[in-house]
């Protein structure tokens, strides 16, 4: 049997590297997967790794499967096994100890993952040393075996063991040997003699072992390892190691005490001299090294913040080099410095640290002038590729933030009069270039957040310059977006608004501007509603004119600006006003509705989407405070409507995105008029029918769900009206599940089930005792098989919902009891019922989920729903869990296992302990997944 694994796995691997058919591979690459799960993989590798013909590939794979195995299997193998494993790797790495590399580094890992999870080898780290640390030939083997210990430690998740576990091996195999290891790296290092490669694993086996915590950073810190780190910062081949090292020293100094001080000050010393080497790199223009030291200092400036606002001269050379930094023209290297000006306005922003700001002034004062530098377009911008583009957009808004910080910092007039005085010199300069005026302008706009609206002495001369820019589409663009960041601020200066508004709807008259003259109106109409009321006779004609021409989202910016300023036209005058701007509108769209048949083109249908949609956001955005007994001139706006909305459905119904705006139209009257709407309401729920039994489309069911959601916990005849529109649109949902599919319409199954849950959230006696209910409940099981998750999520909060009304029981039953039908009464007893007949069916289908398909964040929601189960139905519960268990094949779970299992939470249920069922079923479902429901090969 051995034997024909060998040349099974041989014939397998020979196609994985050497087939030219994909197929071939991926059929390779599938049996070696499966291969690697089975219990003779063990004996198989081992032969295979200790064979003087097997090749690399050979050794590579065999090495891998060790560690694959270590990982999910190893508790499969008898602790007698478990040693002779450890004992057999140990002296297979003596024979890969000095290469190849990738063979030697697998077997590290499998070690650390072996020593991780065998409790019993306490004396791993020392044995290792013990048995590599005597020969410089496997020095390096004996480091890669240290570097990965601690790694594999504290990320490798995949290992069967609990936090606790995890913590008391972290204690027996780091933090008991670090002084020893620290010791060794010390001996390494000193007779390195020049060695690069061993003094590079020494750095990196320090880092690890730094991250993992678990170095007494007092004691390096009085090591010569710590003046021997900043030292190979002038070894060009040590550079980037001696950095990561460097962070993880600093790093560990961030506590600052009284352990730490005189670390901290000897860390400032050895930093002070590399403000030289910065300088020196900027000028080379070395940006490797220039991000080297940036890290450097961006780590100590994040690390020592509460130390640089007691003692900012002390650490001026920190701040120093960070601002070097920050100036540098790299702008991949620019972002690292911007946590740590956000870090240290936040501590500044604490009126105990006031005293500080004026000292740390200076150096946000220079700020601004060099964001507003980096602010600038490179004159070759013409010639980005569109990726550039967006690169650039996104680093100006975050240095956009950091201005944001200064203005904190400094406040705000501070911060406007430098941009101010800049556009006041350039305006002024001849042959002045678009990019050195935009960037400016830009940084006014990206301040805007910290400008209050009684700001008086910087704001009116801005305004007033604008209108003296030059007209480049660039310029004027950037201007236009000042606007609508500003408007909460014209506000409170009113006197502006006409100028604005002119400059707003000239943009309009070129298209590279367009798209921001859209969104200033938005904001300025929004900002400054009732202050545009009396404006409306211009917007008429101007909306009117501009809206057929416009780029849809522009205009549906627009038409959200003018939706804001009719939400506070008084009720009287409101349907008017609602008739003048939206009726072109709906005449638009009732011209393409009415052709009948195949008659609409392509276009035709995407105006309709687009007319819709505009529709919608007059109706989501204008809901007026009507007083009561007054009749809603927006309901009746919508009322007028109607016959449109028909013609889109009969001629237009079967394309979805018209659907899905007609859909949006009937949410938002729902959302916005709530009992104002409720004349109109049966109308709705039949065109929701309809609409559904024509196109089977979700949008009408998610309509239906917003119905639920807002009318159904109305009273007893809201909620049967509601409850009646479940039903017509269940009686169409049952004929599709007849005919299609669940994983073949998921959006409909998504929205069916929410709509059910919506349903039992309000009014669950209604669903419960109907002729329905049976019917759903068993429907939901074809959605537990689904692969889309939403749709899947979806069905199992109905059950879920289901399960919490069942466990809902009268305050004198204790929260642990099992219950019964008599305690929890008349809808708990009709659920119950449905779990006792279809309990077995139900079971199964979410264990085989569980355990084979499944995403990782649905399984927690199922162990509950099993837990949920078992407190209301605990005999049958284990019955069901029992039979299911039983069944997994012996190759995928060994007896031992499922018999550890079963006996835990059986345990668990007859205790009555229902949190330690529910973690014992999700610990058993995640260890069953990571042993066989991964790819190993790819590992």
């Amino acid at each position: 049997m051995a034997n024909a694994s060998v040349a099974q796995v041989l014939e397998a691997l020979s196609a994985l590297y050497s087939a030219s058919d994909p197929q071939a591979k991926n059929e390779a690459s599938r049996w070696l997967n499966t291969f690697q799960k089975q219990q003779e993989a063990w004996g198989t590798v081992d032969y295979l790794l200790k064979a003087d013909d097997s090749n690399t590939e050979t050794r590579l794979f065999a090495a891998q499967t060790f560690r694959q195995k270590i990982t999910y299997d190893l508790r499969d193998l008898e602790p007698a096994a478990r040693l002779a494993l450890r004992d057999s790797l140990v002296e297979r790495l003596t024979v890969f100890a000095t290469g190849p590399k990738p063979v030697m580094l697998q077997l590290c890992l499998a070690l650390a993952d072996l020593a991780i999870q065998l409790s019993e080898w306490k004396t791993a780290v020392k044995d290792m040393v013990a048995k590599f640390g005597g020969s410089p030939d496997t020095a390096v083997c004996l480091l890669e075996f240290l570097t990965v210990l601690p790694e594999e430690l504290n990320t490798n998740t995949r290992l069967p063991l609990t936090d606790h576990e995890y913590k008391e091996q972290g204690v027996s195999l780091l933090e008991s040997n670090s002084g020893e290891v620290l010791k060794l790296l010390i001996m390494y290092m000193q007779s390195s003699a020049g060695n690069i490669d061993l003094q590079e694993r020494v750095f990196k086996c320090l880092s690890s072992w730094l991250r993992a915590g678990d170095v007494d950073i007092a004691i390096l810190g009085n090591s010569p390892l710590m003046s021997m780190a900043f030292e190979a910062l002038d070894n060009e081949q040590l550079f980037d190691v001696a950095v990561d090292l460097g962070v993880e020293i600093i790093f560990e100094t961030r506590d600052f005490n009284a352990t730490t001080s005189n670390l901290v000050r000897n860390i400032y010393q050895y930093m002070v001299p590399l403000l030289d080497k910065i300088r020196e790199a900027k000028e080379e223009e070395d940006s490797d090294k220039v991000r080297g030291y940036c890290r450097l200092f961006v780590s100590a400036g994040e690390a020592y913040v509460p130390l640089i606002i007691q003692h900012p001269d002390d650490l001026n050379a920190i701040l120093e080099g960070i601002m070097l930094c920050t100036a540098y023209n790299d702008l991949e290297i620019v972002p690292i410095t911007f946590k740590f000006w956000d870090e240290l306005t936040y501590a500044l922003m604490n009126p105990r640290n006031d005293q500080a700001i004026s000292t740390l002034s200076r150096y946000y004062d220079a700020l601004v002038d060099i964001i507003i530098q980096h602010l600038h377009y490179p004159d070759d911008v013409a010639s980005w590729s569109a990726k550039e583009r967006d690169d650039f957009k996104d680093f100006r808004h975050d240095m956009g933030d950091t201005l944001k910080d200064c203005c904190k910092v400094l406040k705000p007039a501070p911060c406007l009069t430098k941009p101010l005085l800049q556009l006041q010199k350039l305006l002024t300069t001849p042959n002045t270039k678009w990019q050195q005026i935009e960037a400016p302008i830009f940084s006014l706009r990206a301040m805007g957040a910290q400008v209050p609206d009684d700001e008086e002495q910087v704001m009116p001369q801005i305004q007033d310059l604008l209108s003296r820019l030059p007209d480049h589409p660039k310029i004027r663009y950037a201007a236009t977006l000042v606007i609508s960041r500003y408007t909460f601020w014209t506000r409170t200066h009113p006197q502006y608004i006409t100028y604005q508004l002119n400059f707003i709807s000239a943009g309009f008259q070129n298209e590279e501007v367009a798209a921001a003259s859209a969104l200033a109106l938005k904001h300025l109409c929004k900002d400054c509603n009732e202050l545009l009321i009396d404006y409306l006779s211009e917007l008429h004609p101007f909306y009117t004119s501009i809206i057929r021409t416009l780029p849809f989202i522009d205009a549906l910016e627009v038409t959200e600006a003018i939706a804001h300023v009719l939400a506070v036209v008084p009720v009287s005058n409101l349907q008017n006003a609602l008739q003048q701007f939206c009726l072109p509108l709906a005449q638009d769209l009732h011209s393409i509705a009415i052709k009948e048949g195949n008659v609409q083109s392509r276009d035709d249908h995407q105006k309709a989407c687009d007319l819709l949609e505009l529709i919608a956001a007059f109706i989501s955005i204008i809901h007026p405070d009507v007083p009561l007994g007054q009749p809603n001139p927006c309901v009746n706006f919508v009322n007028e409507l109607w016959p449109i909305f028909d013609l889109c459905l009969k001629n237009l119904g079967t394309d979805s995105e018209v659907c899905e705006q007609l859909g949006k139209c009937f949410k938002s009257c729902v959302q916005s008029y709530r009992l104002a709407f409720v004349p109109l309401l049966p109308q709705l729920m039949d065109r929701l029918v309809t609409g559904f039994q024509l196109s089977g489309f979700s949008v009408y069911l998610f309509v239906s769900y917003r119905i639920i959601r807002e009318y159904a916990e109305g009273g007893e005849d809201n909620a049967a009206v509601c409850f009646s529109l479940v039903e017509r649109l269940s009686q169409i949902m049952l004929t599709k599940a007849n005919n299609t599919k669940f994983d073949d319409m998921p959006d409909v199954v998504e929205e069916y089930f929410g709509l059910l849950t919506a349903l039992l959230e309000a009014a669950p006696t209604h669903l419960l005792h109907s002729t329905l209910f049976p019917t759903v409940f068993q429907l939901g099981f074809a959605g537990l098989s689904m692969g889309e998750v939403r749709a899947l999520s979806s069905v199992i909060v109905f059950y879920r919902r289901l399960l919490g009304i069942a466990l809902s029981v009268d305050e004198l039953v204790p929260a642990d009891a099992t219950r019964t039908a008599a305690s929890i009464g008349q809808n708990g007893a009709q659920i119950i019922e449905q779990f006792r007949n279809s309990g077995s069916a139900f079971v199964r289908l979410i264990f085989t989920g569980l355990i084979y398909h499944y995403t990782w964040d649905v399984i927690s929601d199922i162990a509950s729903i099993i837990k949920s189960l078992a407190q209301i139905l605990p005999l049958e519960t284990s019955e069901w869990v029992v039979a299911v268990v039983s069944e997994i094949p012996e190759t995928n779970l060994a007896a031992r296992n499922k018999n550890e299992f079963l006996t835990s939470y059986m345990g668990a249920i007859n205790e009555k302990q229902w949190a330690k069922a529910r973690r014992v079923l999700s610990d058993f479902i995640t260890s069953y997944r990571r042993k066989n429901a991964i790819d190993r090969t790819t590992e």
